[in-house]
């Protein structure tokens, strides 16, 4: 029996190659879609889901508030996790870390020289400095070596199997005693490997390449006070703590009882009640962009939504399938009354009909998978790092067998249904009218279609707008034929490092095509800070701000175009004298005119400028309290602007600062970016988000429009007699096409005014995340509605104008 409906199955697809076509290119591409959103949402749900009791594993973070504006923290003061071991109940273990990035640069060999370490694309080693305990919260399968015995003494360094090929070339327990000399945290590290791990199979938010012994620091009185270690109120964003609690231990009131025990280590002079500790969920970790410190932060709402686009989009599908068997559904009438006369039961023809609907949906998943790889290539800057299609994984299989299952109930029932419940005698008398189903169910199916896929137009359009807006907005300072590039981390350890780098930019200052150099610590767009609280004393008390800083020299006003309202330009400096602060700062310390702010003291230095507002970060932000100050040791970002004279003559100059470069650091590669990269990168996720709206708006339109063109071609063959008859009459071949698509557009005309408001409403949701953002026109939501009449009617189009130009005998000849 089964054989016999597969036959049936694969000839009467075959029969209908052009109607099986559609089916297929529109299920495969709902399949797909489906496929690539759940890689996705599964690999960026699977973070850290590996660790044993992960319910009771906590990050603690901090939060703080100066005036009206709260700041996150995923960092602690360095002293707090010992006291928290040591002062607190309620804890199992408490593991504290502290991350950076660690620079390899030499693996000495006996009786040989050392091998100059080469890191893959600037790609340095991220390294936990910790403990055993570390491992008791996140375990790792070890190769050689234990928590306890690897990571006791001073200078032990365990190594995962990826970092251990990378500096030895091998990854067997045979580099336990090999010895690495590195630089982190502007100190150089001379380590002997003690351990060695098995690369995670799983995503993780805490996966080191490798692990410092904390003993490595903790005995040395520099790198303490380079961790601050004695410090209770330095908050560093590298210094973590992860703790599990005691079963019953309230995670808020463990967070309230940190606070008092911190506070009961303040001076009495510090300010208390504005710094609070809170027990972070480590399910929160990956979720949470607060306390997001630099890695890949996912976006719970985005990952659901993403799920429901999916979901939207192989509903699409079905709706689609449905149409066009619906369509085809009167050219099978005389079949299924042949079969019923014949003794067929409705339960057989049911399933004979979801067995075809199954071949044909095994076939789309099949291409579905090719689709997806094809996908993933595509959206490789999009999708993140570590999603794939692994088949060595049995949950793949599952849900593309679960997709195919669903896909062909949701798409095969009703038709089955309906064609099954037909009237033999009906049926060879040629009276398939009930084969047609419901038009009222097959017009809200497409006017559904294009419900969404308005949506996805209107997004696009809108998405891109605000893209536009964020990358041409005025941010306070110019962008173009600038160049910037750092000191190499070696720099700081070399015994010339101030003159080695200020000897390069003199160099780099006579060349023909340069205009100016400027060093500084960051450009005015950085892909990091520093903030620190500064105290005025004015007329009102004192008022303490917490304000962003950046170190540059004395042409980098002039260089970025930034407008001085008021006072002079910073003076040369070995260290931090004055202050040159931006508008809103002097605003905040209650100074609306800026020269009333010149010559005030600010904490302990003088305010000599106040410069116009600019954007350091990007426009999600608003713009903060900012100052500028010279401290010429901090100076290692050399921010280049060029001569005006074309594309030539920028490359020339470039190639020229490579050779000066290469002189000065000759182990060291030159990694210039020009500066307007640096500010569209800003908004790279929005770029993402807009790519993948229009592959989505594309999918969607498509997909609409083959569900549209089946229940044209459905139309036009109920009506053929009809539409014989006009001809006849004299009907012109337009008014039949005007017959035909009226109907239709009003459809999609009822789909453009339930989604405008849809739209609107997602988007302006979507807006609410930046600080400065487009005013939403109406003259989008009207261009969105023009696209889709206009697509609509080209799918209208092609098969009105085909039966328009049908021959008038030949249709009423037709049975």
């Amino acid at each position: 029996m089964l054989k016999s409906y597969l036959n049936i199955a694969i000839r009467n697809l075959s029969r209908n190659r052009l109607t099986t076509a559609l089916n297929v290119v529109g299920l495969s591409i709902g399949v797909a879609a489906c496929l690539v959103i759940y890689l996705i949402v599964q690999f960026e749900f699977n973070f850290d889901q590996h660790v044993p009791n992960s319910g009771q594993v906590y990050r603690l973070v901090s939060k703080f508030k100066f005036g009206d504006d709260f700041y996150h923290n995923p960092g602690l003061s360095a002293p707090i996790p010992a006291a928290v071991r040591t002062e607190l109940t309620g804890t199992k273990t408490v593991a504290a870390f502290h991350t950076g990035s660690f620079e390899v640069v030499e693996v000495p060999r006996p009786g040989a020289e050392p091998i100059r370490v080469r890191t893959p694309d600037n790609e340095h080693d991220w390294l936990a400095i910790t403990d055993a305990a570390f491992f008791e919260i996140m375990p790792r399968q070890w190769i050689a070596g234990s928590p306890k015995a690897s990571l006791s003494k001073p200078g032990q360094i365990v190594l995962t199997e990826r970092q251990s090929r990378l500096y030895f070339g091998d990854a067997s327990p045979a580099v336990i005693g090999r010895r690495l000399i590195g630089q982190q945290y502007r100190d150089t590290l001379a380590l002997t490997v003690s351990g060695l791990l098995k690369d995670l199979d799983a995503p993780s938010d805490f996966d080191f390449k490798s692990f410092v012994s904390l003993a490595t620091v903790s005995t040395s009185k520099k790198r303490r006070d380079n961790l601050s270690f004695a410090e209770w109120n330095n908050t560093n964003s590298s210094s973590q703590c992860l703790l599990t609690l005691t079963p019953g231990t309230d995670p808020k009131r463990f967070g309230e009882r940190v606070i008092k025990m911190v506070e009961s280590h303040m001076p009495a002079s510090e300010e208390k009640g504005n710094r609070w500790f809170i027990l972070q969920p480590l399910a929160d970790v990956h979720f949470n962009v607060d306390y997001g410190s630099g890695g890949h932060v996912a976006h719970r709402p985005t990952l659901l939504v993403l799920g429901l686009v999916g979901i939207f989009l192989l509903l699409l599908a079905c709706i689609n399938f449905i149409n066009m068997a619906t369509a085809q559904s009167t050219q099978r009438a005389k079949e299924i009354g042949v079969r019923k006369s014949l003794g067929s039961a409705q339960k057989q023809l049911i399933f004979q009909f979801l067995g075809e609907t199954f071949v044909l949906t095994l076939l789309a998943t099949g291409i579905a998978i090719v689709l997806a790889q094809g996908a993933l290539a595509y959206l490789s800057d999009i999708v993140p790092t570590g999603v794939a299609l692994d088949f060595s994984q049995p949950q793949l299989y599952i849900f593309l067998l679960l997709v195919a299952l669903v896909t062909a109930l949701l798409a095969g029932i009703y038709p089955g249904l309906l064609i099954s419940k037909l009237s033999p005698v009906l049926a060879l008398r040629n009276q398939t009218t009930q084969a047609a189903g419901s038009a009222s169910l097959r017009k809200v199916l497409i006017v559904g279609q294009f419900v969404v896929a308005q949506v996805f137009i209107v997004g696009a359009l809108l998405v891109g707008q605000q893209l536009r807006f964020l990358i041409n907005s005025d941010l306070g300072f110019q962008r173009e034929a600038i160049v910037t590039f750092s000191t190499p981390t070696s720099s700081f350890f070399n015994g010339d490092r101030h003159d080695v780098r200020f000897t390069l930019a003199d160099q780099i200052r006579k060349l023909t095509g340069v205009e100016r150099v400027s060093m500084a610590n960051q450009t005015p767009i950085a892909g990091g800070w520093s903030t620190s609280t500064l105290e005025f004393a004015g007329k009102k008390g004192k008022i303490k701000v917490n304000v962003y800083r950046k170190e540059a020299d004395t042409a980098y006003l002039g260089l970025y175009g930034m407008k001085l309202l008021a006072g002079r330009n910073l003076l040369p400096s070995d260290t931090a004298r004055e202050y040159i602060v931006n508008e809103t700062l002097a605003k905040r310390i209650g100074f609306l005119n800026p020269a009333d702010a010149v010559g005030k003291v600010l904490d302990k230095f003088p305010i000599i400028g106040v410069v116009r507002d600019f954007h350091h970060r990007s426009l999600h932000n608003a713009i903060q309290p900012t100052a500028l100050m010279s401290h010429k040791g901090n100076l290692h970002v050399f921010n280049i602007q060029f001569r005006r004279g074309g594309a030539d003559s920028f490359d020339k100059t470039l190639a020229q600062i490579k050779t000066l470069w290469g002189n000065t650091y000759p182990d060291e590669a030159f990694t210039p970016k020009f500066f307007d990269e640096s500010v569209a990168e800003l908004y790279g996720k929005e770029r993402n988000l807009g790519k993948l709206i229009t592959l989505a708006t594309g999918i969607a339109v498509l997909i609409s429009c083959l569900g549209l063109f089946g229940l044209v071609t459905f139309t036009a063959e109920r009506r053929m007699k009809e539409i014989g008859v006009r001809k006849v009459l004299g009907a012109s071949i337009a008014s039949i096409v005007t017959l035909l698509a009226k109907d239709f557009l009003i459809l999609i005309l009822i789909a453009v005014f339930i989604a405008s408001p849809v739209a609107w409403w997602g988007v302006d949701r979507w807006l609410q995340d930046f600080a400065y953002k487009i005013d939403i026109g109406w003259w989008l939501f009207i261009l969105a509605a023009l696209l889709a009449v206009g697509i609509a009617l080209l799918t209208i189009s092609f098969q009105s104008i085909k039966a328009a130009l049908m021959n008038p005998v030949k249709s009423l000849r037709a049975e």
